[in-house]
């Protein structure tokens, strides 16, 4: 029966967490195994699942998890070079603005903070969904947009000396 219900679920939310991978990590074959990796964990915690209204969110925060784990991993920080838009006066909201940018933030961001970052920043979301995905209270996400603001500030400034 277990097998029946990971089916319904890869099924109906597979193309939506490859997705995800293919935003998040830019690449085809990685983010298919992150695809295949989060749909292995949801078997692992099947039990744990809850049914479908919540099934999605459940699951695409187990794929943003791993895909923040996997691009912590890469060791790519040597190659992401600080460029801002035009000098470190530029506005704050300028540089949240620019999707590309605030990627390479976040990857650059303590882990406590990526994952409300990106899917604000990145994804969109906003602070109510932001919660909802990862299972946490409005406050806890306005306080780590907060503070992923000030470090966006602080690497533009590092970035643009």
């Amino acid at each position: 029966m277990t097998e029946d219900r990971l089916t319904t679920l890869y099924r109906m939310y597979g193309p939506v967490i490859y997705a995800r991978c293919m935003r998040m990590l830019g690449d085809r074959s990685t983010a298919e195994d992150a695809t295949q990796e989060t749909f292995i964990r949801v078997q692992r915690h099947l039990d744990k699942a809850p049914e479908s209204a919540q099934a999605l969110a459940w699951i695409y925060r187990i794929a943003t998890n791993y895909c923040l784990n996997e691009i912590r991993d890469r060791k790519l920080r040597p190659d992401l070079p600080g460029e801002i838009p035009e000098g470190a006066s530029a506005p704050l909201e300028t540089i949240l603005a620019d999707r590309d940018l605030v990627a390479r933030i976040v990857k650059r961001s303590p882990e406590k903070l990526r994952a409300t970052a990106w899917l604000h920043h990145v994804d969109g979301l906003d602070q109510g969904e932001v919660a909802r995905v990862l299972g946490s209270s409005r406050r806890t996400v306005v306080n780590r947009l907060a503070e992923f603001a000030e470090n966006a500030r602080k690497f533009a400034d590092r970035s643009g000396a």
